[in-house]
């Protein structure tokens, strides 16, 4: 064995180290080393690949890593961590594929069937997806994700009895997976079981006390059970719903003029896709650029130090509640997630919410004629209140719904229900939407 031969392995090591701990840079460092000695050096190449997706560049993983696979045509997990790459660039079909390949090689592998599950279920197919988290399961019987997702599948099929089994199943194997009480909730909810749904819910929000599907849940039941005033509680939209109209960035005339920039830049985004919604955030008949971040013009930089400064007078301006999910830990680091969403004619956004946030928010640089003041219709507003996800609304809901204009912003919690209502006319309506992401 050469010297080189042995300083490699021993870099590649010292990388996989380093990326167990979490040291992503000095593992990205090391298998560049790697690569200068070897460009096509796959066990480099798959790591990297790891590396690009966790720092949300997934179009470079999938690169990355058919690479490796072009070197070592059987590598199994390249086609796994291919496959998760593909998933988070919106390709599901491709994602299945890479996930089959992967599975043809080492079909003894519970996550990835599992994965492949959630792909399948992402994609709309939920009785393929049922089987492979059966399968998931056949191997490892007590993977409490699999039995959640299980019951994911089995609930989009109505099978409401075996979905609540699943979620069951799932919390006594884990009685600290918050989600899947959520998700239990959630199923006695869709079956009629508005009082039974309380208690998973509750247990969900002792362990995340800001648990978003599990507040957004809990309203919905309160609502149900007649108990309006706790409902109000929790869903306070004049004291919990902000709005702004922030000052042109510096280096721009008026926001008119900033907007017009921005919009530009919205259009010819890298990761604008045509009548596509990753995240399931909802977006019907229009486009929608995914991550606004990941390619900064100078007007997508201002937008974000726009937005932040916007956020941070809102939260000043929110009191303390130590009783209440949304104010009860304001926090004091945040990352943001920004994305933009192109409507065309009868374009809206289905009720829905965010999960992954603790604050949501939605700027508009561009609202077409069609959007007017006095509209008994409400075309194009955005509406807070009514319930998504399929669940029923056994009940009157208390609706709000708020006029967009051209330079103004809306911020809410991401547990809020909300959708956009569709609107006439050939103009676009195109927003900037934002999810807040908590920091330790």
């Amino acid at each position: 064995m050469s010297d080189t031969t042995v300083d490699t392995l021993a870099a590649l090591r010292s990388a996989i180290d380093h990326h167990r701990a979490g040291r992503l840079r000095e593992a990205e460092a090391l298998c560049r080393q790697v690569l200068r000695g070897d460009p096509n050096h796959p066990t480099a190449l798959n790591l990297l690949g790891i590396i690009a997706r966790q720092a949300g560049r997934p179009d470079a993983a999938a690169e990355l890593l058919r690479r490796a696979l072009a070197k070592v045509p059987e590598f199994a997990d390249a086609y796994y961590n291919l496959g998760n790459a593909l998933r988070d660039c919106g390709d599901r079909r491709g994602a299945v594929a890479a996930y089959d390949s992967a599975l043809a090689l080492k079909p003894e592998m519970a996550g990835w069937h599992n994965n492949r599950g959630v792909t399948l279920l992402d994609d709309g197919d939920a009785a393929a997806a049922e089987l492979a988290f059966r399968r998931a399961l056949s191997l490892k019987p007590d993977y409490a994700e699999a039995h959640s997702n299980l019951g994911n599948a089995l609930s989009k099929q109505e099978r409401l009895g075996d979905a609540i089994a699943a979620y069951r199943r799932a919390a006594g194997i884990n009685p600290r997976f918050a989600g899947a009480l959520a998700n239990l909730g959630g199923a006695l909810i869709k079956a009629g079981d508005t009082a039974a749904a309380l208690e998973p819910l509750d247990g969900a929000l002792k362990l995340d006390r800001q648990h978003v599907r599990a507040t957004a849940y809990k309203a919905i039941a309160l609502r149900e059970l007649g108990r309006d005033a706790e409902a109000d509680y929790l869903e306070n939209v004049d004291l919990l719903v902000g709005s702004d109209r922030p000052p042109a960035p510096p280096g721009y005339a008026s926001i008119a003029a900033f907007n017009e920039t921005l919009i530009a830049d919205i259009r010819v985004h890298p990761t604008l896709k045509e009548d596509w919604d990753p995240y399931q955030r909802a977006a019907r008949h229009g486009s929608v650029a995914v991550d606004l971040l990941a390619h900064k013009t100078p007007s997508i930089a201002a937008f974000e130090a726009m937005i932040r400064g916007a956020i941070d007078a809102f939260a000043r301006r929110l009191p303390d509640d130590p009783r209440h999910p949304f104010l009860c830990r304001k926090p004091r680091a945040y990352s943001l997630i920004v994305w933009a969403n192109i409507l065309k004619e009868e374009g809206h956004q289905a009720s829905h919410i965010h999960n992954l946030g603790w604050l949501s928010g939605v700027y508009y640089p561009m609202i077409p004629p069609a959007i007017r003041d006095g509209d008994p219709e409400h075309l194009g507003w955005i509406e807070f209140g009514m319930p998504g996800y399929d669940l029923p609304c056994r009940y009157a809901p208390k609706l709000r719904r708020f006029k967009p204009e051209n330079g103004l912003m809306f911020m809410f919690p991401s547990y809020f229900w909300h959708r956009t209502i569709p609107f006439r006319g050939a103009a676009e309506r195109i927003s900037v939407a934002f999810d807040l992401h908590a920091r330790a």
